[in-house]
């Protein structure tokens, strides 16, 4: 049914280029099906499912469709590697034996790189995920920091195809474009990230132009930090669906969890939301809901330990940014499930704070919130759950007796 739809339309349409035609109904196409699997087969399934057809094109069908524009260490102007968990050192010996064997041993080796590249030659820059192509239709993997992870698709087609198609030109221009550059998280540490580490490196004018999605740009909390002089006062070009050519293009990737660049995001706080309460010492539950990706399935049982202890249980989706930003300068413990909320802890100040993360139950943790802590200087603790009835909606269960334990001991501490 749905194919005779698109069919019609592309009959009915006339005086437009076939392949444009074709792209736009295959495009439709797609999401259509992807609306229909978003129905019928729960979020956690159809992600593991998304993740293994990409996983497999990767290493077929795209290594032919998309090659690698080869680059030499000369080409960069800076390019290394360092080691996170060997730089910022957590203390992990109160920590489960789990999540111990991942931090001590496991992530002493990961590495991150760090990277500059000025891309002196015309490339284009598609809108669906950011990547960069040369005009020999090669992908450029230095255009996005995370460029080589499993679950990032290629291009939605052949640039060289839309070579006749009208594009947005620039002379120059830096791309801000990211994998996960609508999470809140990687907002703070891999977006706005790269413009600390440009300025700082390369001194670049506020006139020179800068490539954000139009998704990114539509978020509340960018809209917020755009209202600061060193966002507003600079010229952005925001990327829904157009192409876009550029003939010098800046590129660049810093070294993940970087505390300066923290310091720089509490400096662009509103001074309203800045401002010094009585109230400094408040015990934060943030829970999350079952319309998420995580959830507690027993969330009414934990909220009753928190409370005993003193803990609100608070919804961050229910509040605005001024509003985080404020509850968390005030929060002297807090209780989160593994979320991007949890990064609102840089607004905490030179402050103390604990914190206790809850991690879905899994063979590998997400380290980014006990680096985090660890640089600002917090307690950190993290509790792991167990299965759930709804594991494939994201839920799981909280062990109330360990989560009174650990609260205790963190209160103690």
């Amino acid at each position: 049914m749905e194919a005779t739809i698109w069919v019609a339309l592309h009959q009915i349409v006339t005086g437009t280029d076939k392949v444009v035609i074709n792209v736009i109904c295959l495009s439709a196409m797609r999401e259509s099906i992807k609306k229909t699997l978003k129905k019928l087969l729960p979020l956690v399934l159809l992600r593991q499912v998304q993740l293994a057809v990409n996983k497999a094109r990767i290493k077929t069908i795209d290594k032919i469709r998309f090659p690698e524009q080869p680059f030499q260490q000369a080409d960069f102007i800076i390019r290394r590697d360092d080691y996170p968990f060997r730089i910022y050192t957590p203390e992990t010996t109160h920590l489960d034996a789990r999540l111990r064997q991942q931090f001590e041993q496991d992530n002493i080796d990961w590495t991150q790189d760090e990277y500059l590249l000025i891309y002196d030659k015309p490339c284009i820059i598609e809108p669906h995920y950011g990547w960069a192509m040369s005009l020999e239709n090669k992908l450029i993997y230095p255009s996005l920091g995370f460029s080589r992870v499993p679950y990032l698709p290629k291009p939605a087609g052949k640039i060289k195809r839309l070579c006749n198609a009208p594009l947005e030109e620039y002379a120059e221009l830096i791309s801000l474009r990211d994998t996960g550059e609508e999470n809140y998280y990687h907002f703070y540490n891999d977006v706005l990230a790269k413009l600390f580490f440009l300025e700082e490196k390369l001194k670049l004018l506020p006139s020179v132009p800068i490539l954000i999605s139009k998704k990114l740009y539509d978020r509340a909390y960018f809209q917020y930090f755009l209202s600061h002089p060193y966002l507003r006062d600079r010229r952005w070009v925001v990327q829904d669906t157009q192409y876009i050519r550029s003939h010098r293009t800046y590129f660049c990737k810093p070294l993940t969890h970087t505390p300066q660049f923290y310091s720089r995001i509490l400096d662009m706080v509103r001074p309203a939301d800045r401002q010094e309460t009585s109230s400094q010492d408040r015990r934060i539950f943030i829970m999350r809901s079952p319309k998420r990706l995580r959830f507690v399935e027993n969330n009414a049982e934990v909220a009753n330990v928190c409370q005993e202890l003193g803990f609100e249980t608070l919804d961050f989706d229910e509040l605005t940014l001024p509003q985080q930003i404020r509850i968390m300068r005030q929060a002297r413990y807090v209780v989160g499930i593994h979320g991007a909320g949890l990064a609102n802890m840089l607004f905490r100040g030179g402050q103390p704070m604990g914190l206790l993360e809850i991690y879905p139950p899994a063979t590998h943790f997400p380290f980014h919130y006990i680096l985090v802590a660890n640089q600002l200087g917090f307690q950190y603790d993290g509790l792991i759950g167990q299965p759930g009835t709804q594991a494939f909606s994201g839920g799981f269960r909280v062990d109330t007796d360990e989560l009174r334990q650990r609260l205790e001991v963190l209160l103690q501490r």
